[in-house]
């Protein structure tokens, strides 16, 4: 399975890594394509339909096809999804809560630990995975492996 954002300036480098770096082609994996990719599994509590949808999307594909064993979850920079985040609880948290720029590579941990805390039981091999853009005019992607 490959969870990762919807965000439509990325999707060409998310299929090129896919390809290419993962070696997976059409058909041999499971895309879970969602606002935020794996960020909503980060915010339980600030998310808790948005986690809800997803964390039972993984446990229903677990039973649904057994042998996809493996997670891959991307998060990339500039995630509109965090800018609607940070304004829709700045307002409930105040200043409590101010998304740093690298707030979707910072969330990884985030999500490693509710993967851990909700979805061991399913027992997958879980890759973290961070994309960002290398040039000021945002026309070249990197996708690096990071440790959660």
């Amino acid at each position: 399975m490959v969870v990762y954002c919807s965000d439509p300036r990325f999707q060409v480098a998310f299929g090129e890594f896919i390809q290419h770096e993962l070696g997976l082609g059409a058909g041999e994996f499971i895309p879970i394509v969602v606002g935020g990719g794996a960020g909503v599994l980060g915010h339980p509590e600030l998310l808790p339909k948005e986690f809800k949808f997803l964390k039972e999307r993984l446990e229903s594909y677990s039973r649904i096809f057994p042998t996809a064993r493996r997670i891959v979850l991307i998060n990339h920079e500039d995630c509109r999804y965090y800018q609607q985040l940070k304004s829709k609880t700045l307002s409930f948290l105040g200043s409590r809560l101010a998304p740093s720029p690298e707030h979707a590579r910072e969330d990884l941990s985030l999500v490693a630990r509710a993967m851990q805390m909700f979805l061991s039981h399913l027992g997958y091999t879980i890759d973290f995975y961070y994309a960002k853009f290398t040039d000021p005019g945002h026309t070249r992607i990197e996708i690096e492996k990071v440790d959660a």
